[in-house]
């Protein structure tokens, strides 16, 4: 309150109008109904260091199931509301309703005991020394206040704290002053943008033209955080990503890794700050394409494009077994070897791109008699006018390289067929159970069936592979 407006109050003859007057001048937070006399106050919570909130269950067994955990910079204040009864202050103390939604109920209750005490120290006008008591506690006792770590079982309670967090955290960044990175101008908060993981902080104006041109030439791997050594690390990691030695290294499935991928390095709120809602869906189908294109060059037979007209989605397979494909985006279910409307699986189709386009769709009994055919006869010429003489060629080798491989893999050399691909897999050492490089699928090495991710298909007695494991490894046999 201003010293002008201090100058102009009138204070009131009535002793508890008076001390609510005298209360809302020192407290610029309070709010005060002179008629009914009472009054309410928001009291921040000051915490030095983070705290966990955890969203809780309560187990059969009565224990705590943890649901879900969150760090947090600020809390829900300390609410005071009060009233002042009749007979105030000599009889009766304030009416006071003390609340805050991450302190326990037995906590609130003895701090409100403490309270009434300090009327009952005095009997006497006390609203001033309750608030600044209240005041001192949650700035400089505050822990005395809360938990080490803050359980809720209310989902809309454990929101409510992580949506206070966030909004006070915008607040406080909106009136501090920042050098943007790009410009060297300091600028306020509030024209500009910090990026979460690094907190590196640049104007919006700078951001909103690097980030515009970017889109524009189609560069989107540009949208991040432009500071030298965050573009270092992002260009590292995606580097990283097109080999395929991170996949099979990694302890986590291919399709958790493939929906990070999917998840744009800048958040849709951040952009909406920036950029108008077309440049936004322009870099999001683009950011798109091009993560499904790098994932298609590593793991092509996980990717299939929707057949349907007009729908453009990509569908990542978690089962290459399986036929049946159902598109997220347009619901349509289709098979996945004719690319037509999903039919029994015992129904035959043409597998698109499949037997008929092998050899560049030149039929094996022309590969084979090309070869036998005298140079320069009527024949060859046929057939070299109809395919190409270097197509027909290059289709005679990968015919022979087909014919030679399922040669090796009738003599029971340490080749084998993946059961999900169809890439061929060579063993040097270990165990039978495999992993293909190529799209991750794991089978037997020994009988070339397709396997979860354990070993269960070497110990279960019924089993054709039982307690075959290490059939086949030097030294096995001797033993």
């Amino acid at each position: 309150m201003s010293e002008d407006e201090t100058k102009e109050i009138e204070f009131s003859e009535d002793p508890d109008i008076q001390e609510l007057q005298s209360c809302s001048l020192i407290f610029d937070k309070l709010k005060v109904d002179y008629n009914n006399l009472d009054g309410s106050i928001e009291l921040p919570l000051q915490i030095d260091e983070e705290k966990s909130i955890n969203l809780i269950a309560e187990g059969k067994d009565g224990s705590n199931i943890p649901l879900a955990s969150k760090k947090v910079t600020f809390l829900p204040p300390l609410w005071l509301h009060f009233h002042l009864l009749q007979g105030y202050p000599d009889e009766n103390p304030p009416s006071l309703n003390l609340s805050c939604s991450v302190m326990k109920q037995e906590k609130i209750k003895e701090v409100e005991d403490k309270l009434f005490q300090i009327w009952r120290d005095y009997k006497d006008r006390v609203i001033f020394s309750i608030i600044d008591y209240l005041r001192e506690s949650s700035q400089s006792y505050v822990d005395e206040l809360l938990p080490p770590i803050i359980e809720v079982s209310d989902i809309d309670q454990y929101n409510h704290i992580l949506a206070f967090d966030v909004h006070a955290k915008e607040e406080l960044f909106n009136t501090q002053t920042f050098t943007c990175e790009i410009c060297q101008i300091g600028q306020k908060g509030i024209n500009c943008t910090q990026f979460d993981e690094c907190s590196h902080v640049f104007c919006n104006d700078c951001l909103k033209t690097y980030f515009t041109t970017s889109i524009v030439q189609g560069e989107v791997d540009k949208i991040h955080c432009p500071e030298y050594s965050c573009t270092k690390n992002y260009i590292t990691a995606r580097d990283e990503l097109m080999k395929l030695e991170t996949w099979t290294l990694k302890d986590e499935g291919v399709k958790d890794m493939v929906i990070k991928l999917l998840i744009p390095p800048v958040a849709a709120s951040k952009l909406k700050k920036l950029l108008s809602p077309e440049l936004i869906q322009r870099y999001l189908t683009l950011f798109k394409k091009g993560q499904y294109e790098m994932i298609g060059k590593l793991l092509p037979n996980r990717l299939v494009k929707c057949p349907r007209i007009g729908c453009d989605e990509v569908i990542f397979r978690e089962d290459l077994n399986e036929k049946l494909v159902m598109c997220p985006k347009c619901k349509y279910a289709f098979c996945n070897d004719c690319r037509k409307s999903y039919h029994a699986r015992f129904k035959p189709c043409v597998k698109v791109g499949g037997d008929d386009e092998k050899y560049g769709g030149i039929p094996i009994d022309d590969l084979e008699a090309y070869n036998h055919m005298a140079q320069g006869s009527h024949e060859k010429k046929i057939l070299n006018a109809k395919y190409g003489r270097n197509k027909i060629l290059k289709a005679i080798d990968e015919y022979q390289m087909d014919k030679l491989f399922e040669q090796m893999l009738r003599s029971g050399t340490d080749l084998k067929e993946c059961p999900g691909c169809g890439a061929v897999i060579e063993k040097f050492e270990g165990c039978n159970k495999m992993k293909c490089s190529e799209c991750l699928t794991c089978f037997c090495f020994n009988c070339g069936t397709q396997t979860d991710n354990s070993y269960n298909h070497f110990t279960d007695p019924r089993s054709p592979c039982y307690k075959l494991l290490f059939f086949g490894m030097p030294g096995i046999e001797d033993e």
